[in-house]
């Protein structure tokens, strides 16, 4: 077994396995409860660390690389959905007759 990557908190190791578990490298997540149970500890014992087969360990260092660059870039814009007219004409189709002939106190 060889070590991949080390991260401080356990989150950020299981995402990160979970990266590789998509493109089929099987990881294993170490040291996640002791930094969980005593997490001053961390940084002593070299944080949670993120071990793979050696035989995946070239093809999984590459993985990190392209995990690390992923999370540099900068987030995709959505285009914000322009429903604002489709809404105001619903509420005044099915809203206008619920005024008109909506229920009457007293009935």
């Amino acid at each position: 077994m060889e070590t991949i990557a080390r991260f401080e908190v356990p989150e950020q190791a299981h995402l990160f396995r979970g990266w590789l578990g998509s493109r089929d490298i099987a990881a294993t997540v170490l040291d996640e409860h002791v930094v969980q149970l005593f997490w001053h500890y961390s940084q002593a014992i070299g944080g949670v660390r993120v071990v793979v087969a050696d035989e995946d360990a070239e093809r999984a260092k590459t993985e990190f690389e392209a995990y690390r660059e992923t999370l540099r870039r900068k987030p995709e814009e959505i285009p914000q959905a322009k429903v604002w007219p489709i809404v105001l004409v619903a509420s005044l189709v099915f809203g206008f007759p619920l005024i008109l002939f909506g229920r009457r106190p007293g009935r």
